[in-house]
């Protein structure tokens, strides 16, 4: 006398729209090479077969529990292992053997997270980085485990992550990404917008009082004082740094005076807070302190 059991299981689909783009999310059975896993509304049908009497019942057990008479597929909402032991009983009271099925339902999307591997500076204007910077997409799955990352650019499509992203293209960017596990759960978009910083800042050395031109070179007084400017686009400016007549850098506080006589080089250089730091900027002159020697002289006529 040969009956057969048969165990079928059957997934949904879902649709999710993202971005103004549809993505099919297909709810799919993963197996591991151990065991099955599901995701939560999986149906377990049994079916059964007897070639001569004919089958009078299929009884189940789930996780333990009694057997009872099958009377409608099985749906597992809670998360985690269970076991379905299942078996068939004919019009003449012959009892299968039991057949024992495990299986994992797995509920939950991955855990992501976003970091970034070198040059970043983060304020409450926004998030900056640079062409250097390295932009790292991580996720894991407690149950099925991680079936892909998908990332998009700005207006790009979504393509699957396998690699650390860098952006060229200065200026402000929209990126968006998501991880699916291997039965089809799908974690929240994220989405972070930031800005590409390649630019140093603008540097300019300004006299309170204009230099004078004259005989091929810049004269001014000892009293004249020197600001030092800086601009920067993107993540602003950290800090200026000035070198007088090839000094070491300083960090530069305020204006100054040059007081002593002679040829004066006033070297400026700037960081912003990502760390571009723009190219030395000098302004030369000659403070004369030496005040002119009048004569005079008699002619008799």
């Amino acid at each position: 006398m040969k009956k057969l059991v048969i165990l079928l299981i059957i997934t949904s689909m879902i649709v999710a729209l993202v971005s103004s783009t549809i993505f099919a999310q297909e709810k799919r059975i993963y197996n591991d090479g151990v065991v099955d896993y599901v995701p939560v509304g999986t149906a377990f049908s049994i079916t059964a077969e007897d070639l001569e009497s004919g089958i009078k019942e299929i009884q189940v057990s789930v996780d333990g529990s009694p057997f009872q008479t099958y009377t409608e597929p099985i749906i597992l909402i809670e998360e985690g292992r269970h076991i379905i032991v299942y078996r068939a009983i004919d019009i003449t009271g012959n009892v299968s053997r039991e057949s024992i099925y495990t299986v994992v339902v797995d509920g939950t999307p991955p855990d992501g997270l976003v970091s970034v591997i070198g040059p970043k500076y983060i304020s409450e204007k926004g998030i900056y980085i640079t062409s250097e910077s390295m932009i790292v997409l991580w996720a894991e799955d407690a149950l099925s485990g991680v079936q892909s990352i998908y990332f998009k650019l700005d207006e790009n499509p979504y393509i699957a992550y396998t690699e650390p992203i860098k952006i060229e293209e200065e200026g402000l960017h929209r990126a968006e990404a998501y991880a699916v596990d291997n039965v089809g759960n799908r974690t929240p978009t994220f989405v972070v917008e930031g800005y590409v910083d390649n630019s140093p800042p603008l540097v300019a050395i300004l006299p309170k009082e204009d230099l004078i031109s004259a005989n091929g070179k810049y004269y001014t007084n000892r009293d004249n004082e020197y600001f030092v400017r800086a601009t920067d686009r993107y993540s602003g400016v950290k800090a200026i740094y000035i070198s007088i007549d090839d000094s070491p850098y300083a960090l530069y506080s305020g204006p100054f005076r040059i007081q002593s006589q002679g040829l004066h080089k006033i070297t400026a250089k700037a960081v912003d807070n990502i760390g571009n730091e723009s190219s030395p900027v000098s302004l030369s002159f000659f403070v004369d302190v030496t005040p002119p020697v009048p004569e005079i002289g008699a002619t008799v006529e």
